[in-house]
């Protein structure tokens, strides 16, 4: 196992693991809102989080704008920990990058992920059919962060210098959104499980099935009773189907003949 990289942070290291789940959170949030998934997913799999500039660890550092120039920088400090069968979780914001990630890998490195696991996001070749809001005055800003995505902590709301931390990383997250450009290229051919939740008044399950032109591999979608954060509030069932999924590759000649090679 390689030394930790700036991008990922491993909490609890599996030398013996025969599989890798990466998990790319939300917006404005660092890896700590996958805390407990290393311990409540398969033994045999290491859980590994993303961590981006301007987030915990890294909070000194100057956010991205762009999803396109955030991805070659996780796939160097990524690469490193490819060397057996991977998969993805991204939520929101984080499952466009993971998609992304998933087809720079498959351009560069010639391989895919086992399993790309996404939630709360819209298909990426649809158009984004929500107004700009990264260009909004803080107050506007913050109160349009809270009708989409849910309530915000009050000591953002309230307290100036949590403000001043907080609104900046926000923006950058929103305009990683509002400026994506999806570049249409073949689908993936790994399986793909689609999350929503039916309080999401963000995502439609009809933006959830879209995702299905993304591979020519297995697709699942599943609702939850949650809002568009239902990691947080439904976190049990959400792992217990990722653990299901993940625990019906053990026999499965994906695993035997270990990274799929992509056909082009």
């Amino acid at each position: 196992m390689p030394p930790s990289v700036r991008s990922i942070i491993c909490p609890k290291r599996r030398p013996g693991a025969v599989r890798r789940l990466f998990c790319f959170p939300h917006a404005g949030v660092g890896p700590s809102v996958f805390r407990g998934w290393a311990d409540e997913l398969p033994a045999d799999t290491e859980v590994c989080l993303i961590q981006i500039p301007g987030r915990e660890g890294r909070l000194r550092e100057v956010p991205h704008v762009s999803i396109t120039e955030l991805v070659p920088a996780l796939i160097e400090d990524m690469s490193l920990l490819l060397d057996r069968p991977f998969a993805f979780y991204g939520h929101s914001l984080g499952a466009t990058v993971a998609f992304e990630c998933a087809k720079h890998i498959r351009r560069n490195l010639r391989v895919e992920p086992l399993h790309i696991f996404l939630g709360a996001s819209q298909a990426p070749q649809l158009p984004w059919k929500h107004s700009p809001m990264r260009s909004l005055p803080d107050d506007q800003f913050l109160s349009e962060m809270a009708k989409r995505y849910g309530a915000l902590p009050a000591e953002v709301i309230s307290d100036p210098e949590m403000r001043a931390l907080v609104v900046p990383i926000l923006r950058a997250d929103i305009s990683m959104i509002e400026n994506y450009e999806h570049l249409r290229e073949s689908p993936l051919a790994c399986d793909i499980t689609v999350f929503g939740g039916l309080r999401d008044h963000m995502v439609k399950r009809a933006e959830l099935e879209s995702w299905r032109e993304q591979t020519t591999g297995r697709f699942r979608l599943q609702m939850l009773d949650g809002n568009h954060l239902f990691l947080k509030s439904h976190k049990d069932q959400l792992l217990l189907s990722i653990a299901g999924e993940i625990n019906a590759y053990r026999e499965s000649s994906k695993l035997t003949n270990g990274l799929k090679e992509t056909r082009i």
